[in-house]
């Protein structure tokens, strides 16, 4: 069995980035039972963007947590309210570690949330925190300066893909979130 459960929550996204090989995922996912997610040493909760749809994603986190799930969840993003949305706020201080992307095609308000994420990682004394960033806008920005007290565990600039093929350690699943009826 593999070792870990990459879980698609929604394929809403506020980005549309040409090229999203989530969007291109749809054959390649299939859909669980919920007890089968437990069975993972690691879950990592994705989309589209999670973060669209933080308080059901609270409450997954949550009923995973409730089941007896021993592992570490992860949240993959590259939106955040954190600070000003409470469900925001609570699932970054739940999950197990972040990998928050900058994607090539951001925006003024992309690296304003970024300076608020990092805050928060340092106020809140959270870890395992990843950033990603697109490689070419490497040169864009000082990105050091997102990360002078350590709050990011790993800065990366990663080499965008127009496929993305899922690590062999990982099985990809869809579980809509909002179809679900959550107890």
């Amino acid at each position: 069995m593999k070792r870990t459960a990459r879980v698609i929550v929604t394929f809403n996204c506020n980005r549309k980035c040409p090229g999203c090989c989530n969007e291109r995922m749809v054959d390649e996912y299939r859909i669980p039972m919920f007890n089968e997610l437990l069975k993972y040493e690691e879950i990592i909760i994705t989309g589209g963007e999670p973060m669209l749809i933080s308080e059901r994603c609270l409450e997954f986190l949550h009923r995973i947590r409730n089941s007896g799930f021993k592992g570490k969840v992860f949240l993959y993003t590259a939106y955040n309210r954190a600070g000003r949305l409470w469900s925001d706020t609570q699932l970054l201080k739940e999950v197990d570690g972040v990998t928050y992307t900058i994607h090539k095609e951001y925006s003024d308000k992309d690296i304003a949330m970024l300076g608020n994420l990092t805050r928060f990682i340092k106020e809140n004394g959270l870890k395992d925190f990843r950033l990603n960033v697109d490689a070419r806008i490497k040169d864009d920005l000082n990105w050091g300066d997102f990360n002078r007290n350590g709050e990011w565990a790993h800065i990366r600039f990663i080499e965008w893909k127009d496929e993305c093929p899922i690590p062999e350690n990982e099985e990809l699943f869809f579980y809509d979130l909002m179809r679900e009826e959550l107890p």
